[in-house]
């Protein structure tokens, strides 16, 4: 992980210049999901690179004003992803299922 930026435009800003001079990059984060998420500490969008390009990319970012950004320091471990829940549908399904289970019995007995 190279940064993190609390702007997911700038974020695409600095993978866009990273990707301008060879160096390919990869955006992370909650505002690019299907349910954008662009206020506070769910707008943070972080910057991956490869790590043979890391230096480059650190110095070239710092070179450049990008907006408000968080670098990673040199060799700092990235930070885990957070664990996968149910999803909606899954929540959804169960409700369903247990409705109709619930239907089901309540018709049997009257």
């Amino acid at each position: 992980m190279l940064a993190t930026l609390g702007d997911p435009a700038a974020a695409e800003l600095c993978a866009a210049l990273l990707r301008s001079e060879g160096i390919d990059s990869r955006l992370r984060g909650e505002s690019l999901g299907p349910y954008r998420l662009t206020i506070g500490d769910m707008a943070a969008t972080q910057v991956w690179v490869p790590i043979s390009r890391f230096d480059d990319a650190r110095s070239l970012v710092l070179q450049e004003n990008v907006g408000d950004i968080e670098l990673a320091q040199p060799g700092e471990r990235a930070p885990a992803p957070a664990a996968a829940g149910p999803g909606l549908a899954a929540l959804v399904l169960a409700a369903v299922l247990v409705g109709l289970a619930l239907w089901l019995l309540l018709t049997q007995l009257l």
